[in-house]
């Protein structure tokens, strides 16, 4: 049998106050596992472990009652939700670190000119917004404990050395494409036609591993923006650099007709 504690023991442990715990016992969110012969609430592992979900998933600005929801799920599973917070909490960091560069760029701006940027102001707000848009459905912006599950056993059945090319080939063209966005390339080119066809086949490479329904979780996050920001992965402006070179291919076919 594990150790357990009272409340003002795990009040201690976590740094969350006593007063927060009587809460959260109320409201149904983290129950004690029993009560001592004097009353006391005692907390043993599951509910450390349950109460170190909730502090993560409040962190990430989750409300109670969805933080509630998730955790009672049916399909919940622990390990597969720790991954999903592990690269939540990720990109929260990155997410940061734009903040921070874009309002250090807006006050050494100011600092060097004496006057305010407004493009700067601008750009810091969007930073901004674009964090706070994201807060609460930062973990149904991802995939659900059980997707995360399958997800990971479409990894493991899946040789490492293919991982590692699509991972590379992934890199190299969102590289590639950016800098031809840069450059303003014409997207009727040779050179767009290339990097499309590239496109294709690699998204075809990296889709044929996961099941239909997978696939259609995947779409349906890159529909709701969840990976804006994250230049590992293609962003709406690749999207729509690649869906007008299609138009043009469309075009100079029906041209030619």
């Amino acid at each position: 049998m594990g150790r357990y504690y009272r409340v003002g023991e795990v009040a201690a442990l976590t740094k969350v106050s006593v007063r927060t715990l009587h809460h959260y016992d109320r409201i149904g969110l983290l129950r004690p596992a029993r009560h001592s012969a004097a009353g006391y609430r005692m907390y043993g592992e599951s509910e450390l472990l349950r109460l170190q979900q909730i502090l993560t998933l409040r962190y990430l600005g989750f409300p109670l009652q969805r933080i509630g929801d998730l955790l009672d799920r049916a399909d919940f599973d622990l390990v597969a939700s720790l991954r999903v917070q592990g690269q939540a909490l990720h990109d929260r960091i990155a997410e940061l670190e734009r903040i921070s560069a874009a309002i250090g760029e807006l006050v050494d701006q100011r600092l060097a000119t004496g006057e305010w940027n407004w493009q700067l102001v601008i750009e810091a707000s969007q930073a901004v917004g674009a964090g706070l848009t994201r807060g609460e459905d930062m973990m149904d912006a991802y995939y659900t404990p059980e997707q995360m599950t399958r997800f990971e056993a479409a990894r493991q059945a899946t040789p490492a050395e293919e991982i590692d090319a699509i991972e590379r080939g992934w890199t190299a063209l969102l590289a590639e494409i950016r800098a031809a966005r840069a450059a303003d390339l014409d997207p009727a080119s040779v050179e767009a036609g290339s990097l499309a066809n590239r496109w294709g086949e690699l998204s075809r490479r990296t889709m044929r591993h996961f099941s239909h329904d997978l696939r259609d979780a995947i779409s349906v996050n890159y529909e709701r923006g969840a990976f804006e920001g994250d230049e590992r992965a293609p962003q709406a402006a690749d999207f729509a650099f690649i869906a007008r070179i299609e138009a043009a291919r469309a075009s100079g076919s029906s041209s030619s007709e």
